[in-house]
């Protein structure tokens, strides 16, 4: 099976789906559904994005990385159980490893805070791993 890249992404469709004024809005109403992992990375990709530092064309791979979360319609459709969200993890987490050079702490420290406020049960040791694999942090 080809590697997906995200070059090979059509992304100027996906970037009219981003819209930054609703996207929390819209990632909390998927949040349950698509899972922590899932939302966790987007919350990381929308905090680089809205961060004035973070260049333009990382922008617009993130902004297409997140309007393919929010787009119900793609590869593998979100209604389908268990794998519906599949593909769009996959696009994030490709989106996430392109732009893992313009991460910055605070945007994992953001994106950690959002969690605790929506999730309970969530705890920031549930994704060291996660991060060390996309961005390179030590665990």
């Amino acid at each position: 099976m080809k590697k997906m890249k995200i070059k090979d992404i059509d992304t100027k469709k996906y970037v009219k789906g981003f819209q930054e004024n609703q996207f929390l809005e819209k990632l909390i109403n998927i949040a349950k559904k698509a899972g922590e992992k899932v939302v966790y990375i987007g919350l990381v990709l929308f905090f680089m994005y809205i961060d004035t530092e973070t260049p333009k064309k990382a922008k617009v791979a993130i902004a297409g990385a997140l309007g393919y979360l929010l787009i119900p319609f793609d590869l593998i459709p979100d209604f389908i159980p268990i794998v519906g969200y599949s593909d769009d993890f996959s696009v994030v987490l490709a989106a996430a490893s392109y732009v893992a050079v313009c991460l910055k702490e605070e945007h994992l420290n953001l994106a950690v805070k959002k969690m605790e406020e929506w999730f309970d049960d969530f705890e920031a040791s549930e994704v060291e791993g996660l991060n060390a694999m996309i961005y390179k942090k030590e665990k």
